[in-house]
């Protein structure tokens, strides 16, 4: 009788920590809105900056998504999609709080960087994967996207694609969209120059290339990249490059890529703070609309780089001026 309750007890404690560890992993899913809450935090729009009659002058003007990863001291770290990023000039960081932050983008002094991947056995430095990292320093306490594990992902997963869409009219008012999906498929190679091998049944707009994609648990999972599958050959198997497929590089590619730049970058692979999700429930009216982008980009360069030349005053609208 002793070991017949010696083995019940067992088996009883055994079940209540698969029950637990059970419960557990399914308590960290955040219903749809919240994780657009967490994504409306995290989420930056990514443009490059204007200077004043630049829209008049020309009517294209590219701007794209993307996501604040990491922070060290007041240099915070945003990815985004390296084709949004590519010209070298000055480009603004748009931020939940309204707030534009603008980064120099030149050949010898740049605070956007194109990531790389090894391959072979050797791990010989392949093309550019589809990715840069972002710097842009601020003293206000922006919050920090959680990543997660892409291989962790099944197939028919619910994921989120985050980000800022064009408008087909060119509006000046812009608003920010949570996108829902599911998983295709993900593979362990890349496909493709630009590194993506996770794709999605959804097809974007135009404006969400560069932004996070989330997993239920609120966690970045993947750098969007668009339709990728049509429009730039295939990203995984040729039967997936159907019209209602998109691409992304999983963060997994991401964070390797990272650590053979050296970048010594760390990342939040905890818990989503519910304090995001309040705050983004709270502030998501402000934090998800832009009433006029053109204006909120327009900056007076020349005045800033004669004033001054190391961009330390941080973010300035057309008409501030920089301290003294």
């Amino acid at each position: 009788m002793r070991l017949y309750r010696h083995l019940a007890i067992v088996v009883l404690t055994i079940v209540t920590v698969i029950a637990i560890a059970f419960i557990h992993t399914f308590a960290l899913a955040f219903p749809e809105h919240e994780v657009d809450a967490i994504a409306s935090q995290t989420t930056v729009l990514i443009a490059p900056a204007l200077q004043a009659g630049d829209i008049k002058a020309r009517r294209e003007w590219d701007t794209g998504s993307g996501v604040i990863v990491a922070r060290k001291g007041k240099t915070y770290y945003a990815l985004t999609a390296l084709h949004i990023v590519q010209t070298q000039g000055f480009y603004g960081i748009r931020t939940s709080d309204g707030k534009v932050h603008l980064v120099e983008h030149q050949e010898d002094n740049s605070r956007i960087k194109p990531l790389n991947r090894e391959e072979g056995d050797l791990r010989t430095r392949v093309k550019n994967i589809d990715l840069a990292l972002v710097e842009f320093e601020s003293e206000h306490d922006y919050p920090v996207a959680t990543v997660g594990d892409a291989e962790k992902l099944r197939s028919q997963d619910v994921l989120y694609v985050s980000g800022w869409p064009v408008p087909q009219n060119q509006t000046p008012r812009r608003e920010r969209i949570t996108q829902t999906t599911s998983l295709n498929q993900i593979s362990s190679q890349p496909h493709s120059e630009g590194g993506y091998s996770l794709a999605y049944n959804i097809q974007t707009r135009q404006g969400l290339d560069g932004g996070p994609v989330l997993n239920q648990d609120g966690q970045v999972i993947a750098i969007h990249g668009g339709d990728r599958a049509q429009e730039h050959g295939y990203c995984l198997e040729t039967k997936l490059s159907g019209n209602n497929n998109s691409c992304a590089v999983p963060i997994n590619q991401i964070l390797s890529a990272i650590e053979a730049e050296d970048m010594r970058v760390s990342f939040d692979r905890g818990a989503i703070d519910q304090k995001v999700v309040a705050q983004g429930l709270a502030n998501k009216s402000t934090a998800d609309v832009i009433p006029d982008v053109y204006q909120l980009f327009t900056f007076d360069l020349n005045a800033m780089l004669r004033n001054k030349p190391s961009l330390g005053c941080g973010s300035l609208l057309l008409g501030d001026k920089c301290p003294n």
